[in-house]
């Protein structure tokens, strides 16, 4: 799942859903975030639930530009949609604040196209707290590496592939490939300054940012080795740090326009390029460990209620079919933007699904996690977010931003 803009048209209505439903007698109104291609998708379990419902109709909008920001503006104005996707990381914000129901009670009913037992791995990250759940897993991402097999072949890199099924794939064949690139003056990778993607660096090193409930990221030479690897790549030239890209050359764009040859992302990228005549493929996130496959982030987006709607029972009817086997086999079927966040349909879904190792996808969500522990803090991900920046930018060092990032983590999970 990823924040980017509705570009559908000037106006988000024309990323609604079609029908009016003006016969019905409940209405409900849910937004999200997505690109174009993720917007019909998502509309696919919308349309599926209006034609199911006599009585109700959930019209669909897509928020454009700054996500999170729109919408607790319009919570605040008592303008916000019944239900919406939330972030792990903005999940916590709007729980502490009393802004979205719980739906815990709802899932035990017999109303409830879903149960907990539903859901696989570990994959709630932040949506509970006091032994109640608030919001629910729409599908799951996990991070991986997308490569464009085109573009490493022209500069003479070899492909990620070939390293992988060799048992090599690890940090310093990102560096031998991401040379070749940038000698043929391309971008190597696209390094994004979220919590969740370097999060992917320490995972994958084997290090960690928390323990349970203790920051442990200054006191862990692995995590360490992390940011000194990233902050160097940046600084080398072999990455580019995403928020110094020119204007309207996002990573998607650079991507479909062969001038970056790596990205990091989930799946919701994928109905993108495959509209495209690029060739590319996935392969995990390179591991700097023993394994073959390390842990990376799931990128989660969950759906929760709003706690002022005025259809509570009907909103969470919808909620429980959005993220149910059902209405995840709707949206993911067919050049899907995730992957199932529950068991069951894994196969269904992506049976015959392009790329070629799509079921990479799967290995990466059986040994990803969720960060859970810094995201209960609210607002910490976005402050963690402006530490990497400088970072990236060679205004701090890595040690100077591991240090700094542990002791803010500390003080704003004590408050």
């Amino acid at each position: 799942m990823t924040l980017v803009g509705c570009i559908c048209t000037l106006t988000l209505a024309a990323c609604s859903s079609s029908s009016s439903g003006e016969d019905k007698d409940i209405h409900l109104s849910f937004s999200a975030w997505g690109n174009p291609q993720e917007m019909l998708v998502y509309e696919r379990a919308v349309d599926s639930f209006n034609e199911q419902h006599d009585d109700i109709h959930v019209e669909f909008n897509g928020i454009g530009g700054d996500y999170f920001q729109t919408l607790t503006t319009r919570l605040q104005g008592g303008q916000a949609p019944d239900l919406f996707y939330l972030s792990a990381g903005d999940i916590s914000t709007l729980i502490q604040n009393g802004t979205i129901a719980p739906v815990s009670e709802f899932l035990e009913s017999d109303e409830s196209y879903v149960r907990f037992d539903d859901f696989a791995g570990d994959i709630w990250g932040p949506t509970m707290k006091d032994e109640q759940i608030f919001g629910l897993p729409v599908d799951t991402n996990p991070y991986l590496f997308y490569y464009n097999k085109s573009l490493l072949e022209e500069v003479g890199a070899t492909s990620p592939q070939e390293y992988f099924d060799k048992g090599e794939w690890n940090w310093d064949a990102v560096e031998e490939i991401t040379d070749k690139l940038k000698e043929a003056g391309k971008y190597g990778f696209v390094q994004g300054n979220s919590h969740e993607v370097v999060l992917n660096w320490i995972w994958t090193n084997g290090g960690k940012f928390s323990d349970g409930e203790t920051i442990v990221a200054d006191n862990d030479e692995k995590t360490l080795e992390a940011y000194e690897f990233i902050s160097r790549m940046v600084s080398e030239g072999n990455f580019v740090f995403s928020g110094t890209l020119p204007e309207g050359q996002g990573t998607e764009a650079l991507f479909m326009s062969s001038q970056v040859g790596l990205v990091g992302a989930g799946r919701w990228l994928t109905p993108m390029f495959l509209e495209t005549d690029l060739d590319f493929d996935y392969i995990p996130w390179p591991s700097n460990t023993d394994n073959e496959i390390e842990t990376a982030h799931l990128g989660m987006g969950y759906l929760a209620v709003n706690a002022n709607t005025e259809h509570l029972e009907a909103a969470q009817l919808f909620q429980s079919y959005y993220v149910s086997r059902e209405g995840q086999e709707i949206r993911l079927t067919a050049e899907g933007n995730a992957i199932p966040s529950v068991t069951g349909i894994d196969e269904l879904v992506l049976e015959g699904q392009e790329p070629e190792h799509i079921y990479y996808l799967v290995d990466a969500r059986e040994v990803g996690r969720v960060a859970d522990y810094e995201n209960t803090a609210a607002g910490l991900p976005t402050e963690l977010a402006d530490l990497y920046e400088l970072m990236f930018l060679g205004d701090l060092t890595a040690e100077e931003t591991v240090t700094r990032a542990a002791e803010l983590s500390r003080e704003m999970l004590e408050e």
